[in-house]
Order: C-alpha cells, then sequence, then structure tokens
C-alpha cells in the first residue's frame, strides 16, 4: 500500500512553474484609447437642416470606423492574454485535473455504494418487519384460539353447574311441595322431613351458582391471561431499523422526466392542449424566446409582414446603418 502512496505522489508532484501575462501598451495605442470627447460632439448638434444632418452623417461614420479600430487593436492586446490564459489553463488542469478527477470518481462511487447499501437496508427491514408482522399474527391468532378454548371450557363447566342448580332448586321445589301436604295431611315428622330436603337442595343450588359464577370468571380471566401474554410477547419483539451512518443519509430528489415515446415537441402539444382546458398554471412550463437574435425575433425577420404567431405582431423598428467609409 505504502508504494502505491509513492507512486501517486511522484505521479502528481508539481514543478515550480510560473506563467506570467504582459501586455505592451505603445504610444500609437495609448493615442487611439484617449477620450476624444465624440458624446459632447454628437450632444452639440442640433439637426435642423440637410447639411447638418450630412455632417452629423460624416461623424457617425468617424466613430464607426474608429470604434473599428479600437476593436482591433484590443484583440491584437488580448492575443497573447488569450494564449498565456489557454497555456495557464492547460497547466491548472495538469496540476488539479488528476486530483480533482480521483476525488469526484471517489465520491461518485461512493455514494452509488452507500445508495446501493441504503436500498438493501430498506428491503431487509421490510422482509423483516414483514416477518414480525406475521408472527405477531400468528401469536395473537394462537392466542385468540387459547382463549376461545378456556372460555368454551368455562362456559361447559357452568353448563353443568347450571343443570345441577336447576335440577336442586327443582328439588328444593318437590321437598316444599311434600312438606305444605304433610303439614295439610298433620304429619309434622313427614313436614319436617320434607323441609329439611328443602332446604338441602336450596343449599345446593346455591353452591352449583357459586361454582357456575366461578367457572365463567375462571374462563375470563385465563382468556384474557392468554391475550395479555401475546400482546407482551408482540410488543417485546424488536422492530427493524434502517443503520444510521453519519454524514450520509438519502434525500427526495423528484425530477420531471419525458414518458417513453414522447418527445419535447410533444409535451409542448400535451401542455398547450391542457392549458385550453383549464390548466393556465402549465403555460409557465413553455418558455418563449424574445432575444434580439432569438427564434422569435429571426423568424419575423424572414417572413416580414407575412410573420403569423399567435400572440405576437411583426413590427419593422428601423436603426441606422451608417457605413465606416
Amino acid at each position: 500500500m505504502n508504494s502505491v502512496f509513492e507512486q501517486v505522489s511522484q505521479e502528481t508532484d508539481i514543478q515550480d512553474e510560473r506563467v506570467e501575462i504582459a501586455i505592451v501598451v505603445t504610444p500609437e495605442v495609448q493615442r487611439i484609447i484617449r477620450s476624444t470627447g465624440a458624446l459632447a460632439v454628437a450632444q452639440a448638434y442640433d439637426v435642423d437642416c440637410a447639411a447638418v444632418a450630412q455632417a452629423l452623417a460624416d461623424e457617425r461614420r468617424g466613430w464607426a470606423s474608429a470604434i473599428d479600430k479600437l476593436d482591433a487593436v484590443e484583440k491584437d492586446l488580448m492575443e497573447p492574454v488569450k494564449v498565456a490564459l489557454t497555456n495557464m489553463k492547460g497547466k491548472l488542469s495538469k496540476w488539479f485535473g488528476p486530483r480533482r478527477q480521483d476525488l469526484t470518481l471517489a465520491r461518485a462511487l461512493a455514494g452509488q455504494k452507500l445508495l446501493a447499501w441504503e436500498n438493501a437496508e430498506k428491503e431487509r427491514v421490510a422482509r423483516e418487519n414483514a416477518a414480525r408482522e406475521a408472527e405477531a399474527r400468528r401469536i395473537r391468532q394462537e392466542a385468540e384460539r387459547r382463549a376461545a378454548e378456556e372460555r368454551a371450557k368455562a362456559e361447559e363447566a357452568a353448563r353443568i353447574e347450571r343443570e345441577k342448580a336447576a335440577a336442586a332448586e327443582e328439588a328444593r321445589r318437590k321437598a316444599q311441595e311434600d312438606a305444605e301436604r304433610a303439614r295439610r295431611e298433620g304429619d309434622a315428622k313427614a313436614a319436617a322431613e320434607a323441609d329439611r330436603r328443602a332446604k338441602a337442595a336450596a343449599a345446593e343450588s346455591a353452591k352449583a351458582q357459586e361454582k357456575e359464577q366461578a367457572a365463567l370468571e375462571n374462563g375470563a380471566a385465563k382468556a384474557q391471561e392468554a391475550q395479555m401474554q401475546a400482546a407482551a410477547v408482540v410488543s417485546a419483539a424488536p422492530v427493524a431499523t434502517v443503520a444510521k451512518i453519519a454524514g450520509s443519509s438519502l434525500k427526495d430528489n423528484w425530477l420531471a422526466e419525458l414518458k417513453s415515446g414522447t418527445s419535447i415537441d410533444q409535451a409542448k402539444v400535451l401542455i398547450v392542449e391542457a392549458n385550453h382546458a383549464g390548466r393556465h398554471e402549465l403555460l409557465g412550463m413553455i418558455e418563449i424566446d424574445t432575444a434580439p437574435r432569438g427564434a422569435l425575433n429571426k423568424l419575423a425577420a424572414a417572413l416580414k409582414s407575412a410573420f403569423n404567431v399567435p400572440g405576437f405582431v411583426s413590427v419593422n423598428r428601423q436603426t441606422i446603418a451608417g457605413s465606416r467609409k
């Protein structure tokens, strides 16, 4: 690994180099660039006859020629500057380019790998949480089954006790009838025996009713316990989450892309149709080039009075085009 670092260091080692830019301003150049007061002369003209207009046109032609001369001299002076700048750009590119390219490619590759890892983590979390939910459903269903079993057993036990209570109540009723009949017949001993049996049956009925209520309460408690245990198990199960990486996170990056099989011109037509249907906010999506040398003005110059673009009219705004000779 050290040898690799040494090789990279040798390849990117920069020797001391200097790039200088020099502009030679000769007396002739100084004379050309010196202010001539042309604006003051133009302001002083009051064009009120053909002779004055001709004189101003001559002045204007001279100023146009002077402008051309200035442009030519400036171009000559800038030529070595452009060459030097080109050389400097080449050297800077040689110095900074490899390092910038290395860092840029490394950053891009790292971003791709981190994005792939983030997506894989999301898929893992989705799988694990789906499995967790499935297990939670199974546990809840098992708890419901157990609770139903407990309630069913309790109901069966309560039914048996209800039948016992009903039988005891029936025995008590008959015993009371026997006691009443024996008392009417004057058989005190038989009446007392019937009363004893009636009391015993009443006690048996009360005991059976208590057991019935206890069975129902016990079954409800066991059913609730089964559901609470299931809820505790489900809530204790860990929820899978994507691991956080410091300095790296996903952010939304919504972009508008052409639909498959749709060209940019077709999209413009669709936007115009949508605007006609009431979607006026979409007009901002269509840019009209009104620059002096833009497509709209070029079309107006080419077609002149035959120009026909909705919302626009071709107008001839004439300008002075004097000669330089």
